[in-house]
């Protein structure tokens, strides 16, 4: 496991995500032309959504070695969004923990 978001590029030909089954790992969700934006950044191009038993896998629609995927136990918040102000179309809001994060808390911790 992957603390956080990150890169993936484990992705077969077809362009589905190669996941590991032999731990268990099932595919749950499938959902197309799925747009991805982290941060302010603009939106990558669209891409489909993956939701397997232990991680989101963004894989994107033009680029098919480049995705994104995260693990349940990195997600500290999400939410839907509905609001205009806060992004032009509704979308799923998400916090990610991720490895500075931890550093971070438990230097605070510590100090």
């Amino acid at each position: 496991m992957v603390l956080g978001l990150h890169p993936f590029a484990d992705i077969a030909a077809d362009g589905t995500p190669r996941l590991d089954v032999a731990n268990g790992e099932e595919l749950v969700r499938v959902q197309r032309a799925s747009a991805l934006a982290l941060g302010g950044r603009a939106p990558e191009p669209p891409g489909t959504v993956f939701i397997t038993t232990r991680r989101v896998i963004w894989v994107s629609d033009t680029e098919r070695t480049k995705g994104y995927a995260v693990d349940f136990v990195a997600v500290s918040l999400h939410a839907v969004s509905r609001d205009p102000e806060a992004y032009p179309s509704p979308c799923i809001y998400t916090q990610v923990i991720s490895y500075i994060t931890v550093l971070y808390n438990s230097k605070l911790t510590l100090t």
